[in-house]
């Protein structure tokens, strides 16, 4: 179960004053001008609860879940129904990429819709997890309107309308059907269906 906002508010109020700390902390040690393993612990220690912190004041900013998203999913499932229902094997026509984490993601690119948000900006809405960025080209996967850029060195993701791409479907459905080691229709088969061969 996704966590609520109160739990959001919760946690930030729990990791703040470990973040107060955990910076205080490692200015001690870098005016310290120490042994380098120290500055080191303190700055891995300080880099983790800061990322938690900043994860949990950023749920707050999202506030709860996204019925969008869950719109947009069912959509998606209608379409894939539509053209592939009977034709393929029901266990390929489930939607991917709807992770908690996935639907934190495409909130904050629904709210800064048309604008450019910085992967440094996904990343803390991620808590600093690695391949969070991955995370967004799932959801683009999904033949959702993202798109991709650059500004200086810094990847960029925009989301630019809410329209579906219902060409990426037979994709869609030929990667679960390799996530699930193409158990019920054999590969040749099915990407003559999906018009992929």
């Amino acid at each position: 179960m996704p966590p609520t906002q109160a739990d959001s508010h919760d946690a930030w109020s729990r990791l703040r004053p470990d973040a107060v700390q955990g910076v205080k902390d490692l200015l001690a040690q870098l005016e310290r001008n120490g042994p380098t393993q120290d500055l080191i612990d303190v700055y891995l220690y300080s880099k983790r609860i800061l990322a938690e912190a900043m994860e949990a004041r950023m749920s707050i900013e999202l506030g709860g879940g996204c019925e969008t998203f869950h719109q947009l999913r069912e959509r998606l499932a209608e379409l894939m129904q539509e053209q592939f229902g009977g034709k393929v094997p029901e266990e390929y026509l489930g939607v991917p990429f709807g992770s908690h984490l996935h639907e934190k993601l495409f909130l904050l690119l629904l709210q800064r819709q048309g604008e450019e948000v910085p992967g440094t900006l996904i990343r803390v809405v991620a808590g600093d997890s690695v391949h969070t960025e991955r995370r967004v080209r799932e959801l683009r996967e999904l033949g959702l309107d993202i798109e991709t850029g650059k500004i200086g060195n810094v990847d960029t993701y925009k989301l630019n309308s809410l329209h579906l791409d219902t060409s990426f479907i037979p994709t869609i459905i030929f990667n679960t059907a390799r996530n699930k080691k193409h158990r019920f229709m054999k590969q040749s088969e099915l990407k003559r269906i999906l018009g992929l061969d």
